[in-house]
């Protein structure tokens, strides 16, 4: 058996030192020939060298392609099933999202980004380019995410949870004035990480922008409103996050009607030690008016979550539980706050597979209809 193992060494040396001279069988022939081995004993090397470098393969998180310049190709798919308790909403499956994400550097100072989605209608999520010239500054240009939010800034496939805090659609996604934009838009940012410490961590990071309002995927602008968004996030330890957002912008449509302000601010914290996490977030914003007694008021709308996460199998097995609460009329009370207890569990077999199952119950005032449901998602990247 030791005699074995060190022929697999001899093996993986040579095939590693001289591959572009011999393959792995031109060695194990080669042994063979000098009667070092014996025909059954190479079969069996053969088979074990297949099976060590297929476990090589498993382990590899990057796969370089041929290029004059650096190129990451990756992306992933989610599957979805839904079994919802209302009346009338079948249960079933659907492809929730399907990405495609391709990044690269002309330079150290220049990097690019172009992201896709092919589930439902195809469409581009990021299409933007990145000059840092120091750490402390880096211009972001095209269409990228709005800073503005702990949880809209995070991407789909790190979520903990399968879907969103409601508040998220403050920030430019299902529930925002202008419908979902994927917590996008079209602009410029300048961002960058101040007071570097001796242990060469970051205090602080900040991101202020300059946006067109207007959303993802829009050929030119139509009014001459833009937003501005700013986002400051401390890390005074490091197992601690704290954020503050602001954004300001006024759409300006063809029907006066339509026109109104969008402000929404906001705070966040989270937490990472050791097997254990926590989300909390409070994010308010104006949007549109209101008529009473005949005078336009403005809309105030707000919520907040909070969420725990605790790995009972270090970087396998996480339980998460969520309270999320939304109130779409804070200033104009009509008795519509819906809030949303989440319990669920994430199982990640391996670096490129995640699976989801999430049990949500729903609460909504002057509704006694059951809105519960069973959602389950498997997740695959490459």
């Amino acid at each position: 058996m030791k005699t074995k193992y060190i022929l697999l060494l001899i093996i993986t040396f040579f095939s590693v030192e001289i591959v572009s001279a011999q393959s792995s069988d031109d060695i194990i022939n080669l042994l063979i020939q000098k009667g070092i081995v014996k025909q059954t004993d190479a079969d069996s090397l053969r088979a074990e060298y297949a099976f060590k470098q297929q476990e090589v393969k498993e382990k590899q998180k990057l796969f370089n392609i041929l290029s004059s310049r650096n190129i990451t190709i990756g992306g992933y798919t989610q599957v979805r099933y839904q079994s919802l308790q209302e009346p009338g909403k079948p249960d079933g499956f659907d492809i929730r999202r399907a990405r495609f994400d391709l990044k690269g550097n002309f330079s150290p100072e220049w990097e690019y980004r172009l992201q896709t989605d092919f589930a439902i209608n195809t469409k581009i999520i990021d299409a933007y380019f990145v000059y840092k010239p120091f750490e402390f500054l880096k211009i972001t240009g095209g269409q990228f995410l709005i800073p503005n939010s702990l949880e809209s800034t995070t991407s789909d496939n790190l979520l903990e949870t399968i879907d969103r805090a409601q508040i998220s659609g403050l920030t430019g996604r299902n529930k925002d004035a202008i419908g979902d934009q994927n917590g996008r838009d079209i602009g410029i940012q300048a961002s960058g990480s101040l007071f570097k410490t001796a242990s060469n961590r970051f205090l602080l990071d900040y991101y202020v922008a300059y946006f067109d309002g207007q959303g993802i995927n829009i050929a030119a602008d139509k009014n001459e409103s833009k937003d501005i968004a700013a986002r400051i996030v401390g890390h005074p330890y490091s197992f601690l996050d704290f954020g503050i957002s602001y954004s300001n912008g006024h759409d300006s449509w063809t029907t006066p009607a339509r026109n109104q302000d969008q402000v929404r601010t906001g705070a966040d914290v989270a937490v990472n030690y050791n097997d254990f996490s926590f989300r909390a977030e409070y994010l308010q914003a104006q949007q549109g008016t209101y008529i009473v007694n005949g005078v336009n008021r403005d809309l105030l709308k707000d919520g907040w979550y909070a969420q725990l996460g605790y790995f009972a199998l270090p970087k396998k097995l996480q339980f998460v539980a969520k309270y999320d609460t939304f109130d779409p009329t804070k200033n104009n009370p009509k008795n519509d706050i819906t809030s949303f207890y989440t319990l669920g569990a994430n199982l990640y077999p391996n670096s490129f597979v995640k699976f989801q199952v999430n049990y949500k119950h729903k609460s909504e005032q002057g509704y006694s209809i059951n809105k519960d449901e069973v959602i389950a998602q498997l997740q695959l990247k490459f």
